[in-house]
């Protein structure tokens, strides 16, 4: 399959599922006006947390790009049939990249402030540590850049072909609302609670300008998802290297890059850093002792007094000073809210009075974005055409009892189309006593 019969056949797919009638000339222009690169503060279920999702409308499906098929297709964690002590080392460096994030004022003076959650595993992935996330995307031509385009590991760039020939390449088609299973998970009100959660907008930009979502798979396992293998020119890769300008507009680099690239290679740790990780994720078949031992087998040190990784004094100056003096406000603008309501079913001879409000709420949760998925499900349950349905290790989804959620009454309601901006300067700016 060429790319221009891919991009067709989702595109048919996609209105298919066009709900909203996101996909009109009109329709389409508006969204692109309104929401382009901006971010839905919604609620996860969890407190008052919030997750920034990439707020470019419905979400028709999630994508993944790459140069070609790795079957299975599994985290950088797991590739290579690693042993628990080498899951626990990239683990505990991990916890170190964890320990970093908390020294950074925006985690902690706006992210935390207001509750928006930060996806330490997810931006570790970005930030080059072996994970157990995939990235995913909710953007076709940011998976296509991916697709198309080659990564040099040695300089951390990316290229173009330019041999004159055509290549191959893959691209993963996610269903959300699957939840990397072969079938749908109708609790609607779980949506994005189970492998597939939002990264979206973090206190660092790779992920928010990528439109981020991560796959979390457990070790043994693999992606289920559709498949399409299809043919590109040169053309077609120097066409989405420029329209991320050399790949820099999704490939930033900014302060984490380094301090990053040195947890990668740690080999040195404090007891602190050991016992938070088993506290974490308890290893199979290892007490304390062993690891601890297994580890020092392996050449890893541990020191009481290893310092951690951190963001220095005068790093989290200039960071707040930056902070306050642009990307604040900058980023402030792109965070939004959808208020909605429920009401009693409507009145007139259109039915255009809406009667009974009730239940007001400043922000989505999603649930509500899981209700409109199922929906979407019921009125088009078909795959994209000509995909190829890829479960590498044909597991099962797992059963989870009984499901009620369709005896569910489901109120009238309505919801703000496009997202308002709700942060004030006072929310935003940081104090230079934050340090």
């Amino acid at each position: 399959m060429k790319l221009e019969e891919m991009l067709a056949a989702i595109d048919a797919a996609k209105r298919k599922r066009d709900i909203r009638h996101e996909m009109t000339p009109a329709n389409s222009a508006i969204l692109k006006e309104k929401s382009e690169g901006t971010f839905e503060a919604v609620m996860t279920g969890h407190g008052n947390e919030k997750f920034l999702i990439p707020d470019n409308g419905t979400i028709h499906f999630l994508y993944r790009g790459q140069n070609g098929e790795h079957a299975p297709c599994v985290p950088t964690l797991y590739r290579g049939n690693p042993s628990e002590v080498d899951v626990f080392l990239e683990r505990m460096r991990l916890v170190v990249f964890g320990r970093l994030l908390d020294s950074h004022p925006v985690v902690h003076h706006f992210f935390r402030r207001h509750d928006f959650y930060v996806d330490v595993e997810g931006l570790a992935q970005h930030y080059g540590l072996k994970t157990a996330v995939l990235d995913l995307t909710s953007s076709l031509d940011v998976a296509l850049f991916f697709a198309t385009c080659i990564y040099d590991k040695d300089n951390d760039s990316y290229s173009y072909y330019d041999d004159g020939k055509e290549h191959e390449a893959v691209l993963y088609l996610f269903n959300p609302i699957f939840d990397n299973e072969p079938s749908p998970n109708s609790r609607f009100d779980r949506f994005m609670s189970g492998s597939i959660k939002p990264i979206g907008l973090q206190p660092f930009e790779r992920p928010g300008v990528q439109q981020g979502y991560a796959l979390h798979i457990e070790k043994g396992k693999s992606t289920k998802s559709w498949m399409y293998r299809f043919s590109f020119t040169c053309e077609d890769s120097k066409h989405y290297y420029d329209m991320f300008k050399k790949g820099e507009l999704l490939w930033v680099k900014d302060v984490i890059i380094g301090k990053a690239k040195d947890i990668a290679a740690q080999d040195r740790f404090s007891f602190r850093v050991f016992g938070q990780t088993f506290d974490l994720y308890k290893p199979n078949g290892f007490s304390r002792t062993k690891m601890i031992k297994a580890l020092r087998a392996r050449g890893v040190k541990f020191d009481a007094h290893e310092p951690d990784v951190l963001f220095t004094e005068e790093e989290q100056k200039e960071i707040i000073e930056k902070w306050n003096a642009e990307t604040g406000a900058k980023m402030a603008k792109l965070i939004r809210r959808k208020p909605w309501f429920e009401h009693d079913p409507m009145e007139g001879k259109d039915h255009e009075q809406i009667t009974g409000i009730r239940n007001h709420h400043d922000y989505r949760n999603l649930g509500r974005i899981g209700l409109e998925q199922t929906m979407i499900l019921i009125l088009n349950p078909d795959a994209p055409e000509s995909a190829e349905w890829k479960n590498y290790l044909d597991t099962p989804r797992p059963q989870n009892g009984p499901n009620k959620a369709f005896e569910m009454m489901i109120p009238a309601s309505m919801e703000n189309m496009f997202g308002k901006e709700f942060l004030s300067e006072e929310d935003w700016r940081i104090g230079y006593d934050a340090r």
